[in-house]
């Protein structure tokens, strides 16, 4: 009994071995058939690779950066917004006849858009009193959509009209304050006792302004650059003091230009970017893609670029935001070209084949520490290329 099972046993193991064998490879086993690999190159010349391209705005605030953009230049219009933290709850009792003197002091930085001729900007701008809730989220329509009446006092308190020189280190820009501004210190000083809101105060630049001008401001966790500054000189009680107001809330808003139908344009600021839909149905479904290059030519006749050399890399990642990092990647300006080349793209396009997409949608933008630091465009022209190296195994 024992004996004829076990031979029983045995046939039914040889035949599953041999059923095996004689089975057609799985997409899984096809990956590790020897001396079958044949490397095949697709060119979005001969193949709609790219089925689209287009430019998009990404709602982004420019809130505790680091740079504060104040100015115009072209389309382009650039504000500043403070909101002072540190007002203490004790000078309810001082009246706007008690300040002496009140001043707003903001540090230039070296960056510039527009006119700097002379190695100077021409940035006249008003201070406007904000005159509601205002948030870290806020951006330009939010605020300035239906005019400037919602949100500001429309009387200024203090104006500035010098030329700012242009310099690795720059003296401050000292603005006195007038008796209006005083009267609205005072105002401040009673709300604070009471825990009312203040909202702050509205750079607004002239419309002679020339140029858009960068200032100082931390970012978060970042102590050691400088904040903008409310001195105030007042009397209390026969004696004369001074106050220190640090603005702790420090956010640009920058308009975005209306230029932009029917191009292609990476922008920070208004941060503009650039949105590309690949197809990859051309692709066999064993394909391995080793190789992927993307050309993008620019016209660099259309730059607008501040007094630093305009970025030479461009970072494009997956639009899914689910997508691990390690697929993005970046492209590298080539002057003889005047275009923009990708070392690989071959991991983006591997992700989306492996996940089962007949196509994938990536994101071209400046790198991070341009997209927050400088107003300058880049723009980007139709006819961009890609091409794929993959290998393909032969179906048995």
């Amino acid at each position: 009994m024992w004996h004829r099972t076990g031979i029983l046993c045995a046939c039914i193991g040889v035949a599953v071995v041999a059923s095996g064998c004689n089975d057609l490879p799985s997409s899984i086993g096809a990956e590790f058939l020897p001396d079958t690999t044949q490397l095949q190159v697709l060119s979005s010349e001969l193949v709609p690779l790219i089925e689209s391209v287009r430019t998009e705005q990404v709602a982004q605030p420019l809130f505790n950066t680091g740079w504060l953009f104040l100015g115009r230049y072209r389309e382009l219009e650039a504000r500043v917004l403070l909101r002072f933290v540190d007002i203490p709850d004790t000078l309810a009792g001082v009246t706007a006849e008690d300040i002496l003197e009140a001043t707003l002091i903001l540090s230039p930085e070296r960056y510039a858009l527009g006119d700097t001729a002379g190695g100077a900007t021409v940035v006249p701008f008003r201070i406007h009193p904000v005159v509601r809730f205002w948030s870290p989220l806020a951006i330009w329509d939010s605020l300035f959509a239906n005019g400037d009446a919602a949100t500001l006092d429309l009387t200024p308190i203090g104006s500035w009209n010098d030329p700012i020189p242009l310099r690795d280190s720059s003296e401050p820009v000292r603005v006195r304050l007038n008796a209006a501004g005083h009267a609205l210190l005072a105002e401040w000083f009673r709300r604070q006792a009471d825990s009312q809101s203040i909202y702050g105060v509205a750079l607004v630049p002239e419309p002679t302004a020339t140029s858009i001008r960068a200032f100082a401001t931390q970012t978060i966790g970042q102590l050691q650059r400088p904040l903008p500054t409310l001195e105030v000189l007042y009397r209390r009680a026969g004696r004369v003091d001074t106050l220190r107001l640090s603005g702790g809330y420090a956010s640009s808003f920058v308009r975005p230009p209306a230029d932009t139908a029917g191009k292609l344009l990476l922008q920070s600021g208004v941060q503009y970017r650039v949105r590309l839909r690949v197809r990859l149905d051309a692709l066999p479904p064993l394909a391995a893609i080793h190789q992927v290059q993307l050309w993008i030519p620019v016209d660099t006749a259309a730059f607008w670029t501040g007094n630093r050399e305009f970025s030479r890399v461009l970072r494009l990642m997956p639009a899914d935001s689910a997508a691990p990092g390690y697929i993005q990647a970046t492209a590298t300006y080539d002057a003889a070209t005047a275009s923009y080349a990708t070392k690989s793209l071959a991991a983006m396009l591997e992700f989306w084949l492996r996940h089962r997409r007949s196509a994938g949608e990536l994101l071209i933008t400046l790198p991070a520490d341009v997209l927050y630091s400088r107003l300058d465009r880049i723009a980007l022209l139709p006819g961009m290329r890609m091409w794929i190296l993959y290998s393909e195994r032969k179906q048995p």
